[in-house]
């Protein structure tokens, strides 16, 4: 969609990348697409003579999006040219001029995906800009351009704070016939320490949770 204002759709929202202390550009096109991805890391309990050993949580991997944008600017009227607007992302991927190696702030700038509600802060692990067109002069007039951020900070809005399990823990989301005596024989094979996940997340009735809920595991000491 181009950048006049008589062009867009009612309601239309426009997407935009922003650079922690620095310029927001709004993209020329919206996003046909992106992808968030997370994953956790979990290890095996070896036991010996045993097949299909159980599971442990170990820790959670921040959430990664891959996003890709189409800059164009042969649909006038543009608030940047192609090139001006890739040089503030490629010098976004830079060490601030000035910054002391080794210092806690000689790092890249954070950039930010926003588009509606989703606010999307990380690290720019990759950027790839790819120049497709050109005028006579040699100047570029559209490219692809794909990033990859990596999460800072809290999860964007919309995180259920009981997803989340404490430090050191597992963690079971609560599904339909679930209760704390079935979760206990499913996590460690005994359902008799039902108690010890009741008291880590203030249960009062082990046979009613609420579908959907997270609770923490507890590690049985050894």
């Amino acid at each position: 969609m181009p950048f006049g204002n008589a062009a867009l759709p009612e309601n239309f929202v426009r997407a935009y990348l922003e650079i922690e202390g620095g310029a927001k550009l709004d993209c020329y096109f919206n996003p046909t697409e992106y992808s968030i991805a997370k994953t956790n890391t979990w290890e095996a309990e070896k036991v010996n003579g045993k097949s299909s050993p159980n599971q442990k949580f170990t820790s959670g991997n921040p959430r990664k999006m891959e996003l890709s944008l189409l800059f164009d600017q042969t649909f006038p009227p543009f608030k940047m040219s192609v090139g001006e607007a890739t040089a503030l992302l490629l010098d976004a991927m830079e060490v601030p001029g000035g910054q002391t190696a080794g210092a806690p702030t000689a790092a890249p700038p954070f950039i930010t995906f926003g588009w509606g509600k989703l606010k999307f802060k990380g690290a720019c692990t990759s950027l790839t800009c790819t120049y497709k067109l050109f005028s006579p002069e040699g100047e570029a007039l559209r490219a692809d351009v794909k990033l990859s951020l990596t999460q800072t900070g809290q999860p964007p809005k919309g995180q259920n704070p009981t997803t989340r399990a404490q430090a050191g823990f597992g963690v079971h989301r609560v599904k339909d016939g679930d209760t704390l005596p079935s979760i206990s024989y499913a996590s460690y094979g005994d359902a008799t320490k039902w108690r010890l996940i009741a008291e880590a997340n203030g249960v009062d009735n082990p046979l009613h949770l609420r579908r959907g809920s997270s609770l923490s595991l507890p590690t049985l000491e050894t």
